[in-house]
């Protein structure tokens, strides 16, 4: 599975270049384990880990949801640029989004 970058994430990295601060919600793809059982994060904290080796440069701040399957993180724009070069990776979205609501 290819995977889907938000547009919305990719305007955030432009603006911020390779060294301002970038908040983005990256959801990994399954570990191998049961639909239902709580993962300790292990293939988020690879891909994570990974990005930092490559790049030198640790995020600010991760938030990891077990039932989710993701991370929110905070780092550079080049940790954000490169962590989406994973091919665990199966969404990446900015942390915020437009909502219009009917009623």
């Amino acid at each position: 599975m290819a995977i889907y970058i938000d547009r919305r994430l990719t305007k955030k990295i432009d603006s911020a270049g390779e060294s301002g601060k970038v908040e983005a919600i990256l959801v990994v793809k399954e570990d191998g384990g049961s639909d239902l059982s709580v993962d300790d994060g292990g293939l988020a904290r690879r891909v994570i880990e990974g990005a930092i080796e490559r790049t030198g440069d640790p995020p600010v701040a991760v938030r990891y949801f077990p039932r989710a399957n993701a991370v929110m993180i905070s780092a550079s724009g080049r940790f954000v640029q490169e962590i989406l070069k994973d091919e665990n990776l199966a969404v990446a979205s900015a942390t915020d989004i437009d909502l219009t609501i009917f009623c």
